[in-house]
């Protein structure tokens, strides 16, 4: 990589190139065939779409979420997928299961452990746990007062408690939450 050709053709040089080409669900067919949806395929909450027989999960399932407070959202994991077809199976088979799943991340880089746990969607504080120079630290996540998510770093504790807070709707004091000797489940 040396540089980035623009549309006017002058090219700004680069030593480095960080590409972030999104994700767009591949949903047209079934908005074709009459599906409701835009920014993936609407479903309920057996994952049924509009159209009759027509199940979607995964990636381009437009769901709303109740982590989310309701809002309709494209929840894009692996845990979210297999979930949303375990619902979508019952379904078909006569079970009707609801899809409520706790939404939820973690991906091991190199030496470091991510781990996401709730939805930071709409938050309006956040606290920070640790010190980020240790490697070692997590990002708790508020909206009014309330715990709706964490991203945990090297820090498996936090995301397991703090999973705790997020499903209680707990509202615990600020200062409480950003003492990493404070253990999350003490602010139950």
């Amino acid at each position: 990589m040396t540089g980035v050709t623009l549309a006017d053709g002058s090219t700004v040089p680069a030593d480095l190139v960080v590409v972030g080409i999104g994700i767009v669900p591949s949903v047209g067919p079934l908005i074709a065939a009459g599906a409701a949806g835009g920014n993936g395929v609407d479903v309920d909450e057996f994952c049924r779409t509009t159209l009759e027989n027509v199940y979607a999960v995964g990636d381009c399932a437009a769901h709303a979420n109740t982590y989310a407070d309701g809002a309709v959202i494209r929840l894009e994991s692996v845990q979210n997928a297999n979930d949303q077809a375990t619902v979508a199976a019952k379904h078909i088979c006569g079970e009707a299961v609801s899809y409520q799943a706790f939404p939820w991340f973690w991906s091991n880089q190199y030496d470091l452990k991510l781990q996401t746990a709730g939805l930071s969607i709409d938050h309006d504080e956040t606290v920070l746990r640790g010190d980020p120079a240790e490697r070692k630290f997590s990002v708790v996540y508020l909206k009014e007062g309330r715990v709706i998510a964490l991203d945990c770093v090297n820090n498996t504790k936090d995301y397991v408690q703090g999973r705790k807070l997020i499903e209680a709707r707990a509202t615990p004091d600020p200062a409480a939450l950003a003492d990493p000797e404070i253990p999350l489940k003490d602010l139950l």
